[in-house]
């Protein structure tokens, strides 16, 4: 008898359904990737480096991948999403990109390297995409200061490189600004070595 009520609660458990409905996927997390080692690297600098915590509005100081129209209106791409704070990616893939040069040994945001010979200031100005004529081309732009250990800005440029996205969705534009990003950086890693080098051998 016992058996008999164990294979009818059996059986009743067996024909529930489940009316819960089923949790959405979750978007998918982009990273910005670090700029390679060159092949033939250059003689390395006697200098230390601190990369400083990278400025941005609150547009883009934030997870979500910014999207902008028209003048002066942004969205948001709802199937996609940084991995972390916008500007926080950006440092951290500038400053594994000045360690894979293998020039410098003494890079790092002010965690890492509290001191540095010099510091480099940067302020995102844009990290999304635009809309021109129905096609998605990512915009990434920033401007950057070299300062010496007095706070002198010894260097200061805008960079910015683009790069038309696939489509217009938030993981292609993700990988389009993830292109774009590091044409950036590799300029800015050949620049600071160029600035870095002039300021040391000019005379106090």
């Amino acid at each position: 008898m016992q058996k008999l009520l164990f294979m009818i609660a059996a059986l009743a458990l067996s024909a529930c359904v489940n009316v819960l409905p089923k949790a959405p996927p979750a978007s998918p997390r982009f990273l910005i990737s670090a700029v390679d080692a060159a092949e033939a690297p250059a003689s390395s600098v006697d200098w230390s480096l601190v990369v400083e915590d990278p400025q941005a509005s609150r547009v883009f100081d934030h997870t979500k991948i910014a999207l902008a129209r028209e003048p002066g209106r942004v969205e948001f791409y709802a199937d996609g999403e940084w991995a972390d704070r916008a500007p926080r990616l950006f440092q951290s893939s500038l400053v594994r990109s000045f360690e894979n040069t293998g020039r410098i040994l003494g890079v790092g945001d002010r965690i890492a390297q509290p001191v540095g010979d010099y510091a480099l200031q940067t302020d995102i100005r844009r990290m999304e995409a635009d809309i021109r004529g129905g096609q998605a081309h990512a915009v990434f732009s920033v401007y950057v200061r070299l300062v010496n250990s007095r706070g002198k800005v010894v260097a200061g440029r805008l960079f910015q490189a683009e790069e038309e996205a696939q489509e217009n969705s938030g993981p292609a534009v993700a990988r389009a600004l993830d292109i774009a990003a590091g044409a950036v950086i590799a300029d800015i890693l050949a620049w600071t070595f160029e600035n870095g080098a002039a300021a040391r051998t000019k005379t106090p």
